[in-house]
């Protein structure tokens, strides 16, 4: 960072806020997490938990004299709120797959991957508004405006409820060519574009109002960045930027994934909007879904798969970025710098997401020269190499393959 201060990236999530703090060069200070209460989700008891979450992380700033810069804001793209005509909440927060809404994403299928660049599942909120259009379509009528939890927080800290194209990129509802909804999209999800905020893009600047700023004793007019989608800005927070680079996550989603400057038209990749004309292009071996116990033994063979689609696209692989949950199953970074045939680096133990958002908020604010540059300043744990002492047919053994 070109000058003393701190930014923030708060990453609202479906289950849970998570806070990352970056101080001067671009370093992590703290990171906070704190999760909803359980049970049906209400938007203003997301909305404290994100106060409570931002305010932990303003009283660390003051206690060591660091002025707040601004901040960003990370979402899903998988929740799903429904506001009056005066923008207050009309609906709780839907969140999550159910049986119906898995039903209906299977009949959907992937008929709108080319117009979306996504795959609807059952927790999107395409899938949850046609399941509305045929099941519930007085309250397709009564709602004056759908939009993510992220959206209703932003309007709460500046009075303004806005869309970002990146968490409308996520959600299945904009187009995978233009920053615009997707017609074809709307059309299934029965409401029209009325029914949705307007678009932003995620660089956009927007001023912490005088109310929320007393209440989290932050300044007046703070530059808030609208932000984006999860996934995305997790790979820039795995600092996944450079060409050749992929994210890859373990945990809640089997995901492998590479940042372009070009979206892709694929049966086998999704394509997400970040920002800066960069794409998140990857395969989800999850569709969307929480994944069983990962199994060593199937791991590679997953992964192989995953890396050829991504280099029939163009996207070769040279090096892979990890998430820390590797780190939980015995032997994965090794499976997978073998399955590959790339190293492997393991990032920190931080809120990748909520890390993402800060660096776009540092580079939106002019402290870093770009999304690239950003992400060089994140570091590696551990570097796993493949095992040169593997044979070809062990590597195609262990990758589950045969040739």
């Amino acid at each position: 960072m070109t000058a003393a201060g701190a930014v923030f990236g708060v990453e609202v999530g479906p289950d849970s806020v998570r806070v990352a703090v970056l101080g001067d060069n671009l370093t992590v200070l703290d990171h906070v997490q704190l999760r909803y209460p359980r049970g049906t989700l209400d938007p203003y008891a997301a909305l404290d938990v994100v106060f409570a979450a931002v305010d932990r992380c303003v009283q660390l700033c003051a206690t060591r004299q660091v002025p707040v810069r601004g901040m960003a804001l990370a979402g899903s793209g998988d929740t799903l709120v429904g506001l009056d005509e005066l923008d207050r909440p009309m609906t709780p927060v839907f969140v999550g797959p159910d049986p119906q809404t898995c039903a209906l994403a299977r009949r959907i299928g992937g008929s709108l991957r080319h117009t979306t660049g996504v795959t609807p599942h059952g927790g999107s909120p395409l899938v949850r508004l046609a399941w509305f259009a045929e099941h519930g379509p007085d309250l397709l009528t009564r709602v004056a405006r759908w939009c993510e939890l992220k959206d209703f927080v932003l309007s709460r800290l500046t009075a303004r409820v806005l869309a970002d194209t990146s968490c409308a990129s996520a959600g299945g509802l904009l187009a995978v060519t233009e920053p615009e909804w997707s017609p074809k999209a709307l059309e299934l999800a029965g409401i029209g574009p009325t029914q949705l905020p307007p678009l932003a893009d995620p660089t956009d600047q927007v001023p912490l109002v005088t109310e929320a700023a007393q209440l989290l004793a932050l300044p007046a007019l703070l530059p808030l960045v609208v932000g984006a989608a999860g996934l995305p800005l997790a790979a820039l927070g795995l600092g996944a930027t450079t060409p050749g680079t992929a994210a890859l996550w373990l945990g809640s989603r089997l995901v492998l994934a590479v940042l372009t400057n070009r979206p892709v038209s694929s049966d086998l990749l999704f394509t997400q909007r970040l920002a800066d004309g960069v794409w998140a292009v990857g395969v989800d071996l999850t569709d969307g879904h929480s994944p069983p116990a990962i199994r060593v033994d199937g791991l590679g063979r997953l992964l192989v798969a995953a890396r050829e689609a991504l280099e029939a696209a163009g996207a070769g692989i040279r090096r892979v970025r990890i998430d820390p949950a590797a780190l939980k199953v015995p032997m994965a970074a090794e499976v997978v710098a073998t399955a590959l045939g790339v190293p492997a680096e393991i990032t920190p133990d931080e809120p990748a997401a909520a890390v993402g958002a800060a660096l776009l908020a540092a580079r939106t604010l002019g402290l870093t020269p770009g999304i690239e540059a950003a992400a060089r300043t994140r570091p590696a744990v551990r570097i796993v190499l493949p095992d040169p002492q593997l044979s070809a047919a062990e590597r195609q053994r262990l990758s589950g393959t045969t040739r």
